[in-house]
């Protein structure tokens, strides 16, 4: 985290954040950029789009064509009054300073301040960018009729013709783009690999959008803007996350500020949790969340599952206790399982946000958020596991304080083994790392570690008065009692 400081010395040139008014439904809402490269997750028409043509407008562009409100969002016959005075609203930092701009829409767009609008390379890539070439405008003669090449060429550099080759997981030996005698402006891409030279007219559509891509990459100058519209377009999984790593590997080397919108996981899962910015629907307003987990972000754009009541929390470990939990009262597990859904969501702040939301009735699905025992304190508005401890810690300690329990039994080790495996695992200082500790010396995954011994610390540790309290929450939570 620590390289992608966007910091005075490091992105000399960065959009903090934008707040749009009165399009597409956004009123007022601020998306803040929080680190260098950003993926945007949403259903479709929440208005991801919005915000990456609102980015582009931005700045006057250092190269090409510059980009307006008025080419963004068009005014027609049918939505006119829908764009009446709308704002967008930009702070922008240049070195160690920032900034406010805007554009108003009265009759036309207006921007402020009206002189000395800031200047960046800005690059937009919509999903026109996947057609393929002889479905692009005047490529259908070119394919057709060209008989030689003609003008300069353009070939990646063995960097980018490697980090080509890692992304879509072939062997190319050369890359290289060249016009024809059918028109010398529109040029054709050749990939050469096992079996030959291939044009981008047969080539697949990975190849195409990425050889295009590359070209571009290869010479982006530092302290670009580079925008993305749906980043996992034509590309596999495995190429999906190879090229997450490679833009977040050259925002690094050329401080550019780089921002997605994806419905991918694999995308998310590539990208910290603060790179992560979700946009959903209330029910009253749309709204922005950040640092969330890529389960939470994709389960709630699909539409497979229908629970009664939405249980969030902060990651995997706190939702397996939570299930290891509900086994406590076996007459009623299965009832719960169907009724409940368990949403590892990301950070404690993002529950605590859900928490407020559901609260005030605000989200379109009965809730409940539930925090790690060691942040009861700092979110009195969530409910909180058992203990004051984060789970990991609140487990192991209570084991230990009872001499590991039937732990012996469970693993199927000896004592003797198993209790000096368990003893230095706590003594790691990140209490993240004690699973994975223990389960390398077993050889058991950390997941199979945990289950076991939250199985153990439910049989042996987990009070009748916390068992009390957390059937009644759940009980109330399914019965609509508001919380508090």
């Amino acid at each position: 985290m620590r390289q992608f400081a966007h910091g005075t010395g490091e992105w000399k040139q960065f959009l903090n954040s934008i707040k749009i008014e009165n399009i597409h439904g956004w009123n007022g809402q601020e998306l803040e950029f929080r680190f260098p490269v950003v993926a945007i997750v949403g259903e479709n028409g929440i208005g991801k789009s919005t915000y990456l043509k609102a980015a582009i407008c931005a700045y006057k562009n250092k190269v090409g064509n510059d980009f307006y409100p008025s080419n963004m969002f068009l005014k027609t016959q049918w939505d006119a009054d829908g764009l009446a005075g709308a704002t967008i609203t930009y702070k922008i930092r240049e070195g160690n300073n920032t900034r406010a701009l805007r554009w108003r829409k009265t009759n036309d767009w207006g921007f402020s301040p009206k002189q000395k609008k800031p200047e960046r390379n800005v690059y937009f890539l919509d999903i026109s960018r996947t057609l393929p070439l002889d479905a692009t405008a005047g490529y259908a003669k070119i394919a057709k009729m060209a008989s030689e090449e003609v003008g300069d060429r353009t070939e990646l550099d063995e960097n980018s013709l490697q980090a080509l080759s890692y992304v879509l997981g072939q062997s190319y030996t050369r890359a290289r783009f060249t016009a024809t005698d059918i028109n010398a402006v529109r040029e054709v891409g050749l990939l050469t690999k096992e079996g030959g030279e291939i044009s981008q007219f047969h080539q697949g559509a990975g190849e195409d959008a990425m050889m295009d891509m590359f070209k571009l990459l290869q010479s982006i100058p530092q302290y670009s803007l580079l925008v993305i519209d749906e980043v996992e377009n034509s590309l596999h999984p495995q190429a999906q996350r190879r090229f997450i790593r490679h833009l977040l590997t050259l925002s690094r080397s050329k401080k550019l500020q780089i921002i997605l919108s994806t419905h991918s996981p694999f995308v998310l899962e590539e990208l910290p949790a603060v790179a992560r910015i979700m946009l959903t629907r209330l029910s009253d307003r749309k709204e922005i969340l950040y640092n969330v987990s890529p389960e939470f972000a994709l389960s709630s754009i699909d539409d497979v599952a229908h629970p009664e009541l939405y249980v969030y929390m902060e990651d995997n470990e706190a939702a397996v206790l939570f299930l290891e939990i509900l086994k406590q009262k076996p007459d009623k597990y299965y009832e719960y399982c169907t009724k409940i859904k368990v949403c590892p969501v990301g950070s404690c702040d993002v529950v605590g946000t859900l928490g407020n939301l559901g609260r005030r009735n605000k989200l379109p699905n009965k809730s409940i958020a539930i925090v790690d025992g060691d942040k009861r304190v700092d979110f009195p508005q969530c409910f909180a596991l058992p203990g004051d401890k984060a789970p990991e810690k609140q487990i192991l300690t209570d084991l230990k304080s009872i001499n590991w329990g039937q732990l012996d039994g469970r693993f199927g080790i000896g004592a003797g083994s198993l209790f000096k495996i368990l003893d230095d695992a706590i003594l790691l200082p990140d209490h993240h790392d004690w699973t994975t500790y223990i389960g390398d010396r077993l050889r058991k995954s950390s997941d199979s570690v945990w289950s076991t011994l939250t199985e153990e610390w439910c049989t042996q540790c987990l009070t009748e008065e916390d068992k009390t309290s957390f059937f009644e929450t759940i009980e109330n939570a399914l019965n609509g009692v508001p919380q508090g």
